[in-house]
């Protein structure tokens, strides 16, 4: 038998062999996306994948290997593969290069937010140096893209929880930046607090108004009576929670954070919903093209035409007669609107790409059928993969 010593070194030896050949995988995946992107195939073949993992943990079987280890496993390999060859395309077909250097802004001053957590999926697939730059506020991630402090700039715009994300949406009627992208991330809401402290403990709550919200039943629940304290991001929140020192005081937050801030969970999986998304969009100066072998998703602003019956009909009859979906329809209140009162401005959704001929009438059609209309920006479609 070997010594421990030994084992450790024989496992270190095998997990860089597998490194190594996950690092061919990947040279392999980036052919298998060209091609693809040459014949104008989709990227994502779901009977392929399927029948793939049946085989793998068939295989797994007769050697001797756990069949749901290998299907966690692969599936995980499979999915970054996917992401990785739609990262590719998507550079290909907009003449970037996965090694360029880039810098994205997100929401909160120190690390550990949702929203850098998603800032970091977005550019999972990229080479070169990232930086990451928080911010305490939507508007100043705005200015960072806008000003060309950074390259991108993710914001929240919808959670399956609590819905539209309103301050997000009315800042998307102003702002010149497109939409370039979206990522779909499960929100995890732990409480978190100082090391050897309990749930009866705690007095006050640090969090975003957004985790709150999403959390309502349980803090009724569990805890009626506590103080809660808004804060501009969930990091501010476990920042306050660390450096006050106050075995009285908690934070709601994603608990992948915790150790950033030397914090411990006391309760886990708080939202209402236990599904819970937030989609985060991604917007930087320079709109981008979606190859054919990639779903797309085009979204609009637009206003109806005043005082016309059915104008809004007219405007959805442009899509569903067409064939086309929509994924999201939201009013606001239009900023700066000319009325007397106020006007309704939607955004719009759809499933779609921009680039087709299809959209382009559509476009032109309703040109003539809305009081105004922008285009926030056309992008791979990440629905069907959260």
């Amino acid at each position: 038998m070997r010594d421990l010593t030994q084992c450790r070194a024989d496992i270190d030896r095998v997990d860089n062999a597998i490194l190594e050949l996950i690092k061919e995988r990947l040279g392999i995946a980036v052919d298998i996306a060209q091609n693809k992107l040459n014949a104008g195939r989709p990227i994502v073949d779901k009977e392929r994948e399927q029948a793939k993992l049946a085989a793998l943990c068939s295989r797994a079987e007769d050697i001797g290997i756990p069949p749901s280890m290998v299907s966690k496993l692969f599936r995980k390999i499979m999915d970054d593969t996917v992401s990785y060859e739609q990262t590719f395309v998507m550079q290909q077909c907009n003449d970037q290069s996965l090694e360029r250097n880039t810098a994205i802004a997100y929401l909160g001053k120190t690390p550990g937010t949702y929203s850098h957590l998603a800032a970091m999926r977005f550019l999972q697939d990229f080479g070169g140096s990232k930086a990451f730059h928080g911010f305490s506020a939507f508007e100043e991630v705005i200015s960072a893209v806008e000003s060309g402090q950074c390259e991108y700039g993710v914001l929240p715009i919808e959670n399956s929880s609590s819905g539209g994300i309103n301050d997000v949406l009315d800042l998307l009627q102003l702002t010149k930046a497109s939409i370039v992208g979206e990522v779909f991330y499960q929100i995890k809401h732990s409480v978190l607090a100082l090391p050897g402290v309990s749930l009866s403990d705690i007095k006050t709550i640090y969090s975003h108004p957004q985790p709150i919200t999403q959390c309502s039943r349980w803090l009724k629940s569990e805890l009626p009576d506590v103080s809660v304290v808004y804060t501009n991001s969930t990091s501010e929140a476990m920042q306050l929670v660390s450096q006050k020192g106050d075995r009285t005081c908690a934070a709601i937050a994603c608990e992948d954070s915790a150790e950033l801030y030397h914090l411990t969970p006391l309760a886990s999986d708080l939202a209402n919903n236990k599904r819970n998304f937030t989609r985060f969009i991604v917007i930087s100066m320079t709109p981008v093209k979606v190859p054919a072998p990639l779903k797309a998703k085009t979204s609009l602003l637009f206003t109806t035409k005043k005082y016309t019956p059915g104008s809004l009909i007219a405007v959805l009859n442009e899509f569903s007669s067409r064939g086309l979906n929509l994924t999201k329809l939201n009013s606001r209140p239009r900023e700066f609107a000319e009325a007397e009162t106020w006007e309704e401005i939607f955004l719009a959704d759809i499933e779609a790409n921009l680039d087709t001929a299809l959209m382009q009438e559509i476009i032109e059609h309703l040109k003539d059928l809305t009081g105004y209309l922008k285009i926030l920006g056309c992008y791979p479609n990440q629905e069907h993969t959260k």
